[in-house]
């Protein structure tokens, strides 16, 4: 499964590359070796409104499994918003995992 996950991913990368919106970033992290690692990402954007800017970190870990598995993710630090967990995760239906 690792190597479809892998293939998705850089296909996701690659249409992200070509078409990302405005103030938006994702990139994938480097192991300590110097080698991107393509199943962890950080990402940036710009949020807030006109009177209240933000520029918010988040980290997405991807499974072996991707896609059907979402990806875990964080905000670094944990903005204060309704939908944000305190520890930074995400209060959002479709990052949970099916509970069968």
């Amino acid at each position: 499964m690792l190597g479809v996950a892998l293939s998705r991913l850089a296909q996701e990368r690659k249409a992200w590359r070509k078409d990302r919106p405005f103030g938006f970033v994702a990139v994938p992290t480097k192991n300590p070796d110097g080698i991107m690692n393509p199943m962890d990402w950080e990402c940036t954007m710009v949020g807030g409104n006109s009177v209240r800017r933000g520029l918010f970190k988040l980290q997405m870990l991807f499974k072996d499994d991707y896609s059907p598995s979402p990806p875990k993710c964080k905000f670094e630090p944990p903005p204060f918003q309704p939908n944000v967990y305190p520890l930074g995760t995400m209060c959002l239906s479709i990052l949970e995992e099916d509970k069968d």
